[in-house]
């Protein structure tokens, strides 16, 4: 389990939202890292994947426009210092970005730890994942609806399952070179997939994967291709495939990012929870058209002086004794689930 999943699991370990709360009040008042960047450099996908709202056609022409590099160098120097983590590639497809290895080399020498890419992975080949490696990616998350060619192909709309596995095994190669890097699969699940996970670990034979997240399928799109948002079927299903999986995933050395069963529940019918307030502080977003905050400019201020202007810290410490929960709304991405650490 690499560093960055340790503080995770350590982070999860406080089931107290104040305690919660208070250490991200510490980390702030330290001058520490915290947040987590998410960055989309481009807002477009080649994959039409039907649980994505770029299966959404109007939806889908909204999203437009590429971040320039200035722009982002600029970001970067405003509010990388405090960053725990870079997520490159958030709901859309990072890989079309042509300058990808310089936003990599650019997190790396603000000294971000770790840093990530989420990708369907189709446009990837061996020479630009080493070069992506050598300029400090430390980790590729790889986006999975299925795990045979027809699943794979049905909710992966313009994906190629032999191109899937073939890159499985380029990865493998690129992790006997470079061990310490990280390959993850997030795997969404819903009522039509959940039970070829029993069949994940055949995929799992092919390369060392470190990591695998099962997520719950989310609405985040109104007309998206694929509407059965029901956890039902997952949840009967829990005992005899996810825990299974999960059991393999310990004997293996594999790091296991899944569900509460609990929360399948809280998740389905949207339960008001406390948990907005960690992300509130926690993440920071930044896309062609948008960085952090909407009152945040990185071209007059960075991270101290915003939240010296805006009284973060009095805002935590708020925070910690107010308890208010909220439930999901509709500009929410996705719902933060608490996931177990196995």
């Amino acid at each position: 389990m690499s560093n960055i999943y340790r503080l995770f699991k350590i982070f999860g370990k406080l089931r107290n939202y104040r305690l919660k709360l208070a250490a991200i009040y510490l980390l702030h008042q330290t001058g520490r890292r915290y947040i987590g960047v998410f960055l989309d450099p481009v807002l477009s996908c080649n994959f039409r994947c039907r649980m994505c709202y770029f299966s959404d056609e109007a939806r889908r022409r909204e999203l437009h426009g590429v971040l320039a590099l200035e722009d982002y160098n600029r970001m970067a120097e405003a509010l990388f210092h405090r960053a725990l983590k870079l997520q490159i590639g958030c709901g859309a497809e990072p890989t079309l970005y042509k300058k990808l290895e310089e936003i990599i080399r650019k997190a790396r020498a603000c000294g971000v730890p770790y840093i990530s890419m989420t990708t369907n992975g189709f446009l990837l080949n061996e020479e630009k994942l080493l070069r992506y490696v050598e300029a400090g990616l430390n980790e590729i998350t790889l986006s999975v609806h299925g795990t045979c060619k027809e699943t794979y192909e049905y909710f992966m709309t313009n994906g190629s399952f032999e191109q899937f596995t073939s890159l499985l095994q380029t990865l493998g190669h690129l992790k006997k070179r470079y061990p310490a890097f990280q390959i993850r699969i997030n795997y969404t699940m819903n009522e039509d997939n959940v039970e070829e996970l029993a069949r994940l670990p055949e995929l799992l034979q092919v390369v060392p994967v470190d990591v695998l997240q099962l997520r719950p399928v989310q609405k985040i799109g109104e007309h998206t291709s694929y509407s059965n948002f029901s956890m039902a079927r997952i949840s009967e299903v829990y005992d005899s495939v996810l825990l299974p999986l999960q059991d393999y995933c310990v004997r293996h050395g594999i790091t296991c990012l899944i569900p509460g069963k609990d929360n399948l529940t809280v998740l389905e019918q949207n339960e008001a929870d406390r948990g907005w307030m960690i992300q509130d502080l926690t993440y920071c977003y930044i896309s062609p058209d948008s960085c952090w905050k909407e009152d945040f400019d990185s071209r007059t201020e960075d991270f101290e002086s915003y939240s010296k202007r805006t009284k973060r810290a009095r805002r935590i410490w708020h925070y910690i004794f107010s308890g208010e929960k909220r439930r999901k709304s509709k500009n929410d991405r996705t719902r933060s689930l608490n996931y177990k650490l196995k």
